[in-house]
């Protein structure tokens, strides 16, 4: 191994420890865990697959000091499956839809590992224990309200309703979390990683911009056929579907179309020559807000196509 490859090991490996132990000390920083493995990533494509694994190795060993060996394991893994291999990904230079894909199934193999141990250690299931353990607040808020006379009888049969369907919505949410939670992971180290990359001067494969996104004749076709299904079982009232697949389904379909309807309001700006990216920002938080508004924007030009409507206008004038 060459002396080059031994100093931005070492670099690399202190940088790993150092976002590991911020994001666990301090919770305001708990979303650094989201860039843990950024520093293996960037190392992988500069030095290669090897060098980032013997990197991952020490920093395991030195969190492992500070933290215990079960939290070493865990950020150890989350180095190991995301960081190096999304890094050998880089060093490979794959297009970025499989260096997302690479990203999301090492998160996916990781937190599958995670809540297996878990409940193997703890012999009770994950989701049971998240699920007691909302039931069980709820049931606290409500004492609370109870014994400090702050609600009338009235008031306290409408909040424990009120508390009561929030939990079975969360519960029905529940899977849509689970598997989004791997791409969303994906997606933000991907997105980090080309930035950090293209900065220190390498080129990268990166994706279109939002603003340019169009969905494959393919997918509007399966999606159109998922919506009339959901709209038939609703009319028809079908019971023999489970309602969990039907919600977690629509989520996703919710969450592409939504992704769509951002792409259109960015197309949109980027026709009207409004391209600050503060601007671009606002336009984020505001889409997530009113999300449904969003989505239907996305429905809309899937099947009717507006962004080509109003570019096709500019064109005639």
């Amino acid at each position: 191994m060459k002396t080059r490859g031994i100093t931005e090991g070492a670099m690399f490996c202190a940088l790993g420890v150092i976002l590991t132990l911020v994001s666990y000390y301090l919770p305001f920083f708990v979303l650094l865990v989201f860039f843990i493995p950024v520093p293996m990533v960037v190392l992988g494509k500069r030095q290669g697959l090897k060098v980032s694994i013997l990197s991952c190795i020490a920093a395991t060993i030195l969190i492992g000091l500070f933290l215990g060996p079960l939290n070493a394991i865990s950020f150890g893994a989350l180095m190991l499956f995301v960081g190096c291999s999304l890094g050998f990904a880089y060093n490979r230079d794959y297009s970025p839809v499989f260096k997302v894909a690479i990203g999301i199934v090492g998160f996916a193999i990781l937190l599958i590992a995670v809540v297996a141990s878990y409940e193997w250690v703890m012999g009770i299931g994950f989701t049971s224990l998240l699920l007691q353990t909302l039931e069980q607040s709820t049931s606290e808020v409500m004492t609370f309200y109870q014994t400090a006379n702050i609600m009338d009888a009235e008031q306290l049969a409408m909040a424990k309703t009120a508390m009561d369907k929030n939990i079975e919505m969360m519960k029905l949410a529940l899977p849509s979390a689970f598997l989004l939670l791997p791409v969303v992971f994906g997606m933000v180290n991907v997105i980090v990683s080309d930035m950090i990359l293209k900065r220190i001067g390498y080129p990268v494969k990166t994706f279109k911009p939002l603003s340019q996104w169009e969905m494959p004749t393919s997918l509007k076709y399966f999606l159109m056929v998922l919506i009339l299904g959901d709209f038939i079982i609703s009319m028809f009232q079908v019971t023999t579907i489970p309602q969990i697949y039907i919600v977690t389904v629509m989520n996703f379909v919710n969450i592409i179309f939504l992704i769509m309807g951002l792409s259109l309001i960015l197309n949109y700006l980027e026709y009207k020559k409004l391209t600050n990216k503060g601007l671009n920002v606002l336009v984020v938080i505001l889409s997530l807000l009113f999300s449904s508004l969003v989505t239907i924007l996305g429905i809309a030009d899937t099947y009717i196509g507006i962004r080509r409507i109003f570019r096709r206008e500019s064109q005639i004038k």
